[in-house]
């Protein structure tokens, strides 16, 4: 009999794998690995392995957020980025990209790895590329090989950086087989990005490809200007084409700009339950900061159409076939991390993909993008045991992500019960309200 430390019986499997569902399986993990999967009446399950009833409950991967900002801290519950782990462990998330976060990030992504700190597992990016951190190709250059030598998985790039210094910086990336992700500002452009093969965020530099030839305007990452009257979605397909054949990846960062695009809605907002995992005062700065002008008192038809062209864009990719990520950018603007995760799949889901796509997007897909698609992101025989334990179907609703019963960790069972009680360490460790 095979050796296994973790049995999952009678679960229905959705191996996110290319396979349908399949029911009534019994899923074995022996140490980091699953070791088998196969129908419940012909997979015993060997002596010695904690059992989970799986009957009426649905296997997934463990989910990806691929655009996190880790905060100050190396892991306790007393500081902000250990509180960011047991929140994302309570969502599901099992693999993280932090584009952007406190210099302690490297220290805390190498106590996760080492099991000092239960956590998912982390990718760090160095400090941003931008206009004001990077003056000349030459310095691009130089950032590229330090933050190669400091051990960063990945670049991040606000731009800004005018064309001939992006391009010294993705051509030293790709000589320090370093990926790049971020921005894509106008001095650069859509397609410029795609033909370099910048892994895009926020959909930057669509909406300014969108614009007739010649058009003067200069596109804002948020753009509630006249500008979006003149940009036509009939240039989508082709735009979406062209990203499917320079095998670039988007993560949309829908939530993020949909609550951007209705910031006069803070009552909304202020409701959300998973508030009570943040400090007070990022409430009230969140709070201030919506109310603005710029938010609030934008044309709500624009408003509208900024958002239902963003809509047409994800759709627009995925007809392509282009590569599709999910990433939460939290935590921001009542966007709590984990939760956010969860927020960032509905909002893709409310723009039009279908649900499988979404679920692929936050797993199997986040895999395929890092070619690491033979260690993670399917439920198969040989991977790494991070795992999902639904009490409802993600394919009817992916709302039901939501409905966990447990998380595999690296083959290490966290019951609901676990879960629960980190999150209300988080809760009991937010610094509250200033008298």
């Amino acid at each position: 009999m095979r050796a296994a430390s973790l049995a999952l019986v009678g679960v229905t499997v959705l191996p996110m794998g290319g396979a349908d569902a399949l029911a009534d399986q019994t899923v074995l993990v022996d140490g980091e690995r699953i070791v088998a999967v196969g129908p419940s009446a012909s997979t015993p399950v060997p002596e010695g392995a904690v059992r989970v009833d799986g009957r009426g409950r649905w296997l997934m991967p463990g989910l990806a957020d691929m655009h996190l900002h880790l905060q100050q801290g190396t892991g306790t519950a007393a500081d902000a980025a250990g509180r960011q782990m047991r929140l994302l462990l309570a969502n599901g998330v099992t693999t993280a990209r932090a584009l952007g976060g406190a210099p302690t990030g490297l220290e805390l992504r190498a106590r996760v790895a080492k099991g000092e700190v239960l956590g998912p597992r982390l990718l760090v990016a160095g400090p941003s590329f931008h206009g004001q951190s990077v003056k000349s190709p030459e310095a691009a250059r130089q950032r590229v090989r330090e933050q190669k030598a400091a051990g960063f998985d990945l670049l991040k790039t606000h731009g800004g950086l005018g064309r001939e210094t992006y391009d010294a910086m993705m051509d030293e990336a790709r000589a320090q087989g370093l990926r790049v992700s971020g921005h894509v500002t106008p001095d650069v452009g859509l397609e410029h990005a795609l033909a370099s093969g910048q892994q895009l965020e926020h959909l930057d530099g669509w909406l300014g490809a969108l614009l007739p030839p010649g058009d003067p305007a200069k596109v804002d990452q948020l753009d509630f200007s006249d500008a979006l009257e003149r940009m036509d979605a009939a240039r989508i397909p082709a735009l979406a084409q062209a990203t499917k054949k320079a095998g670039v990846w988007s993560s949309p960062t829908m939530d993020l700009f949909d609550l951007l695009s209705n910031a006069d809605r803070l009552d909304l907002l202020k409701a959300r339950p998973e508030l009570r995992y943040v400090p007070a005062a990022a409430v009230e700065a969140w709070s201030k900061e919506l109310s603005s002008p710029e938010f609030a008192g934008a044309p709500a038809e624009r408003r509208k159409r900024f958002v239902e062209l963003r809509h047409q864009v994800l759709r627009g990719l995925h007809a392509a076939g282009a590569g599709l990520l999910v990433g939460s950018d939290s935590p921001q603007f009542f966007m709590v991390t984990g939760f956010a995760v969860h927020r960032e799949m509905e909002a893709m889901a409310a723009a039009g993909l279908p649900a499988q796509a979404v679920l692929e997007a936050a797993t199997r897909n986040a895999a395929e993008y890092l070619g690491e698609a033979n260690e993670w992101g399917t439920v198969a025989q040989g991977l790494r045991a991070d795992l999902l334990l639904l009490d409802s179907d993600p394919r009817q609703d992916v709302r039901n992500t939501r409905a966990i019963s447990g998380v595999v960790l690296r083959g290490r069972w966290i019951p609901r019960a676990e879960l629960d009680a980190m999150l209300e360490e988080v809760a009991a460790a937010v610094p509250a309200k200033a008298p």
